[in-house]
């Protein structure tokens, strides 16, 4: 057998549900009968003291389970708990029996009783409860939120208080069942229900006063108690605000006459509320029927134009049920939907009430802690999504309803969680202190202001944060909540979204640490080079795709921009270089606009024949391949061009460490030097490549070179050695003329051990031998190259 949620803890105060008492089990039994019957007639104390009297002349199962049931009702959780453990002796006892025991152990307050009790029960081969719903009550003990209610002092007195609201101006409004003000009574009993039904016989539920709504003043000094101006009513609660329309919406029980016995529902109704807080009339709802069925809790959601109620009108899961209707500018409303089974059960749903895309409602018939409880419904675009029980402590094993959230996101509920009549407490979060140091990358704090964002990442609210200046904050955070950490800088890249959660933290607080990264302003990250013909500016069939992949990194990475350095050869005058070079600037500039780049990410400069490679300057004899070498433009590609600009860390370089600059840099494809046989000397083209070489080591300072030095196979081992040392200290003597710093570079040389075709197991021709004849350039512990796979 499955039992529900409902089964285990719901308090069965329905009158309908109590009939079952009435059929007699010991027909000879007088005290039972008297029970019985007082029970019928609502005479809830009568029919406890008849039970409890028939129990203790002859002890019974009927007995204990009637004075359990009666005691309940009147919310005396003692004697409900005792005649719930005295049942379990009888062999009548069923496992029913054996979840409402559980029930009225968690009703007492006691944890530990509850955890030994469902141990017992757990390991009893007789009984056997659904594991989901002894798994919810563990969890819901074991995850309380690190907070505590307190009673709301300014509203709360021996009588009966709940469903606090607030207008336009602050005034707190709520409901309660005090005298006059100035004379409350003395708790005494409790009453029946929150339903507010009269009837038309002689029945005495608990002796309180009837409802009505009260007026507490925004500076609190000030209480008043409404003048509803509906006739013949008896009960008046549950106000709530239109407040466009400065209207008061609010539940009634009026007298009404009938014949023979009867009963009298709720109802509700609104009125105009003047400057002075007065209702000035009373406007019944077109589907009021007070013999029939009883509509309570009303909730204005101005918003979405619905006014909220509970119900237990026809057609509905059972008990009473939520349902909302629409409303115009005229206070048309159309006819009630139900909100159907995902929200409503065979128990009693009721306090409507609406938090942006949360829907709150009170229970019995979800898996609760005891009583009524109090969920939360995902509400987008008009539709409910899920039902989520609130917890501890916003829940209590005793009734816990009519939730409100105030001013700094403040929570109130109400509660008999005193096991006395209801009142009005508010949560009183216990915060955690979060301790945090932002460091640089050299692991020392970062000093100066600090611009620190701590978003609640489901109320998005921010929370308040302290920055002392010397690279630490502190913030006070709600229990149980994620948030979303910011932290900015000028110069630094801003941290964003950082994940926080103070859920499952133990003690007092926390301490994090978090990391800034300096934004390396106009850092490069790619070189090339392009040549010219002389005395020309047209881009070159082999410049072409160098200048394309500059354009498709240009597109691909908007965070990055390019500097084109053009130059001229030493012949012809100043004037003429100095034009020669800006056109060949411009050509490049025109050159990547046919891909889509601006002009204003292309920064040109030209000059002329000011910055030689060579020794060829104005009359010195040089053939013309060493000419070719000044005869050219240096692309440069740099991160982050705009100075003091804060950028954000682009998404392609997400999981790169920033702080070590040459992670940023995009590899170049190194050079091989190839050798004719038996020679060490560099050809024209071999020291273009190595000016690509002197560019990237001149731009990225913090890059070290290993050269190495290889031969053919051919000829001995002591030669060969002697051959690829030569091959490697050429290729680094050319870089050091070229300004290269010496300790830059580490060089090595193997002869022929390592060829690239092996020539000693198969034969080789000429191409194959020149392939081994070589100096190979590479950079040691090369970064990852970020752009695999974005391009």
């Amino acid at each position: 057998m499955v039992l529900s949620m409902k089964q285990i803890f719901a308090c069965l105060f329905i009158l309908a549900g109590l009939s079952l008492f009435s059929a007699p089990l010991i027909a000879q039994n007088a005290a039972l009968r008297y029970a019985d019957t007082r029970l019928k007639e609502g005479k809830i104390k009568e029919a406890a003291l008849g039970y409890e009297d028939a129990f203790s002349r002859k002890p019974s199962y009927r007995a204990a389970i009637g004075a359990a049931e009666a005691y309940l009702l009147l919310r005396d959780y003692p004697k409900t708990h005792l005649y719930r453990k005295n049942a379990l002796k009888f062999t009548d006892a069923t496992r029913e029996d054996a979840v409402q025991y559980i029930a009225s152990v968690n009703l007492l307050g006691d944890t530990d009783a509850v955890f030994k009790a469902l141990d017992s029960l757990a390991n009893s081969v007789e009984v056997s409860i659904e594991n989901l719903h002894l798994d919810s009550l563990r969890n819901w003990y074991g995850n309380a939120l690190n907070a505590e209610f307190v009673p709301v002092k300014e509203i709360n007195t021996p009588s009966t208080e709940y469903g606090i609201v607030r207008d336009a101006q602050g005034n707190t409004y709520f409901s309660s069942d005090r005298g006059d003000v100035g004379t409350l009574p003395t708790k005494k009993q409790v009453r029946f229900d929150r339903s507010s039904v009269y009837y038309k016989r002689d029945v005495d539920f608990t002796g309180r006063n009837f409802l009505g709504i009260y007026r507490l003043s925004s500076s609190g000094t000030e209480l008043k108690k409404l003048d509803i101006p509906v006739p013949n009513h008896i009960h008046a609660s549950d106000p709530t605000f239109l407040p466009e329309q400065s209207l008061i919406f609010y539940s009634v029980t009026r007298r009404v006459k009938s014949r023979g016995d009867y009963t009298v529902y709720p109802e509700i109704y609104y009125s105009k509320l003047d400057e002075e807080g007065k209702l000035t009339d009373y406007v019944s709802l077109p589907f009021n029927n007070a013999l029939e069925y009883g509509l309570i809790t009303p909730y204005v959601d101005a918003a979405a134009k619905r006014l909220y109620f509970a119900s237990d009108m026809p057609g509905g899961q059972g008990g009473y049920d939520l349902y909302y209707v629409t409303y115009d500018e005229n206070l048309k409303f159309s006819d009630p939907i139900n909100l159907g089974p995902s929200i409503n059960t065979p128990g009693h749903e009721r306090d409507p009430y609406v938090d942006g895309s949360q829907f709150y409602f009170s229970s019995n018939g979800h898996p609760g802690l005891g009583g009524q409880d109090l969920f939360v419904s995902d509400l987008r675009n008009g539709i409910f999504q899920g039902v989520r029980n609130l917890g501890i402590p916003i829940n209590s094993p005793q009734d816990d309803l009519k939730i409100f959230k105030g001013e700094n996101a403040s929570i109130y509920v109400a509660s008999n969680r005193n096991q006395g009549l209801d009142d009005v407490y508010r949560l009183q979060e216990l915060f955690k202190k979060l301790q945090a140091v932002v460091l640089g990358c050299d692991g020392e704090p970062v000093q100066g202001e600090l611009n620190v964002v701590i978003a609640d990442t489901r109320s998005k609210v921010n929370q308040s944060v302290e920055v002392a200046g010397d690279g630490t904050f502190t913030a006070q955070l709600g229990p149980d909540a994620d948030f979303e950490v910011s932290i900015r800088k000028p110069g630094y890249f801003a941290l964003q979204g950082e994940a926080l959660s103070s859920k499952g933290v133990q003690g007092e607080g926390m301490r994090k640490s978090y990391r800034l990264i300096r934004i390396p302003y106009q850092a490069p990250v790619y070189t090339d080079l392009i040549y010219y013909n002389l005395d020309q500016s047209v881009i070159r069939k082999d410049a072409e795709p160098i200048l394309t992949k500059v354009a498709e990194l240009l597109k691909s990475y908007s965070f990055i921009d390019i500097s084109v350095d053009s130059h001229t050869d030493a012949r012809a005058s100043d004037e003429y270089n100095q034009a020669l070079s800006e056109r060949r600037a411009n050509a490049v500039r025109d050159f990547l606009s046919q891909y889509g780049i601006a002009r204003s990410r292309v920064k040109a400069n030209w000059y002329g024949k000011t910055q030689l490679v060579n020794d060829c300057g104005d009359g010195v004899p040089c053939p013309e391949q060493d000419h070719q070498l000044n005869r050219r433009s240096e692309l440069v590609l740099y991160a982050f061009p705009e100075l003091d600009k804060a950028y954000d860390i682009p998404l392609e370089l997400a999981g790169v460490d920033l702080c070590e600059p040459a992670n940023l840099q995009i590899p170049m494809e190194m050079p091989v030097i190839y050798f004719d046989f038996d020679r060490a000397d560099l050809s024209a083209a071999d020291k273009q490549s190595l000016e690509r070489v002197v560019l990237m080591l001149r731009h990225m300072v913090g890059r070290r070179l290993q050269i190495t030095g290889h031969t053919d196979s051919r000829g001995s081992d002591a030669y060969n050695q002697s051959l690829s040392e030569k091959r490697a200290v050429v290729v680094k003597s050319y870089l050091e003329k070229r300004g290269v710093a010496s300790e830059r570079m580490v060089y090595d040389f193997f002869g022929k051990l390592r060829p690239v075709n092996n020539c000693e197991t198969v034969e080789c021709n000429e191409a194959m031998n020149r392939i081994n004849r070589r100096t190979e350039l590479s950079l040691p512990e090369l970064n990852k190259d970020w752009t695999k796979g974005q391009r």
